[in-house]
């Protein structure tokens, strides 16, 4: 690996920007922040990215492939190596693009293939930091005709309010109950040593057996019994009806294969002490990047939002309806119909204090729309709303999502604390509509 430490000094009269060495970690991308002097945060909006080297780690459609899979004898290929710690790219270098190719069709991995969905993706990365931000930007081709930013919604039928829209694998939509809407998305996992073969295997030591949507998930009822992760549940207010195993890492259990196995309080209080957790950012099309921000979670023993107050909720309680509806004074309507989502000038987003005003069930007709989900930049604080930038923009078929984030936001409990000097292990895994159809890649770590 080259530690490209040359400094990188910006034409901006007011900062000092230095490059941050990316290396290319058999494919996940390494990040050195280099010695620098640099002086104060820069203005994000008149960065000159231009003068900043781009890396373009490759990302593969994985199938239903589990943490545990890879380390079974169905993994041929591989299986001992992984169990004893070797590098995915060991053995895979290069094959980014022919196994994202065979994994979007019928196999084991991949039991329910859908039509024209896309196998590979180039991303583009750069990145920079000065005195006390990181500042990171993204590019990459969509396979869709817009900017993929509608997210859930709720329907009225006349009586209640239901959950109006799906992933096209979803059994709601295969049954043509509800229409496939599902929004672009990147996400980024930033990690280090302290969380044990994470640099070696990247995302795939949080995707487990028993998560949803696996062929081995797990019983939401088992879930909701459970004595740890139902009172995690119950503390971030996740509802009954959306008990399942979320992302974790194997060091948090005491069998790292099985998701009841969780350690007791005591021993994951001290892993998260000593930072064996991984810093979990997800920037949405819809959810997120209307309000120019990204959510912000950490995965130890289940992924979850970082403590204080996220800009991202539910809107109001669902069969209980909605909180908020559109301001008709601000919009022109107070809800969309199913023909609005096709019109780009119609609003698809609630940002409270912009366009919304307070749920008025007289103004609602049988059909009409409201977002799932609202948008509160003002009640964001604490180390849910680290990252307090993060912008994307779709043009000609390309997304380009620049965002910054503290070297040290304050929260070690919560986020990685990036050092001058310090080597990181930055994985990524996004979703993308090819033909409406969600696809998630990921990249092999080293």
């Amino acid at each position: 690996m080259v530690k490209a430490a040359a400094v990188n000094r910006y034409k901006h009269s007011f900062s000092s920007l230095r490059l941050i060495s990316i290396a290319i970690l058999s494919g996940s991308l390494g990040m050195i922040l280099p010695q620098a002097t640099p002086l104060f945060a820069a203005d994000v909006e008149s960065i000159d990215w231009s003068q900043i080297s781009v890396s373009k780690p490759r990302l593969y459609y994985p199938g239903q492939s589990s943490y545990q899979w890879l380390r079974t004898s169905e993994h041929k290929k591989a299986a001992e190596e992984t169990k004893a710690g070797e590098a995915c790219l060991r053995c895979h270098k290069g094959e980014q693009k022919s196994l994202g190719e065979i994994l979007v069709v019928e196999n084991r991995l991949e039991p329910d293939p859908i039509e024209d969905k896309s196998g590979y993706l180039r991303l583009s990365v750069q990145a920079a930091h000065d005195d006390q931000y990181l500042y990171l930007r993204f590019g990459w081709k969509t396979s869709g005709e817009g900017p993929g930013n509608v997210g859930n919604l709720m329907r009225f039928d006349g009586s209640e309010w239901a959950w109006w829209g799906n992933h096209r694998q979803h059994e709601a939509v295969l049954d043509e109950e509800q229409p496939a809407i599902y929004p672009d998305r990147l996400g980024i996992m930033i990690g280090d040593a302290k969380s044990p073969l994470y640099p070696e295997h990247g995302c795939w030591m949080t995707c487990h057996d028993s998560m949803v949507g696996m062929a081995e998930q797990a019983d939401e009822e088992e879930v909701g019994e459970h004595p740890v992760i139902s009172q995690l549940y119950e503390k971030i207010g996740i509802p009954i009806l959306n008990y399942a195993v979320r992302k974790y890492l194997p060091d948090s259990r005491s069998d790292g294969t099985e998701w009841a196995a969780v350690k007791n309080e005591d021993e994951l209080i001290t892993l998260r002490k000593e930072g064996a957790f991984l810093d979990l950012i997800i920037w949405d099309a819809s959810l997120t990047n209307p309000a120019g921000v990204a959510a912000d979670f950490n995965v130890l023993e289940m992924k979850q939002v970082d403590d204080g107050t996220s800009a991202l909720w539910p809107n109001g309680e669902m069969r209980g309806g909605p909180k908020y509806m559109f301001d008709e004074g601000t919009v022109g309507f107070s809800a969309l119909t199913e023909a609005d989502l096709a019109d780009p000038s119609k609003p698809k987003h609630l940002i409270v204090g912009h366009n919304t005003a307070p749920f008025d069930a007289a103004k609602i007709q049988e059909g009409d729309l409201l977002p799932a989900h609202i948008l509160d930049t003002g009640a964001a604080e604490g180390s849910a709303a680290d990252v307090d930038y993060a912008k994307g923009v779709f043009e000609n078929g390309q997304y380009t999502v620049i965002m910054r984030r503290k070297l040290d936001t304050g929260h070690p409990e919560d986020d990685k604390v990036l050092k001058v000097g310090g080597i990181y292990t930055f994985g990524r895994f996004m979703t993308m509509r090819a033909a409406s159809a969600p696809t998630m890649f990921r990249s092999r770590s080293r």
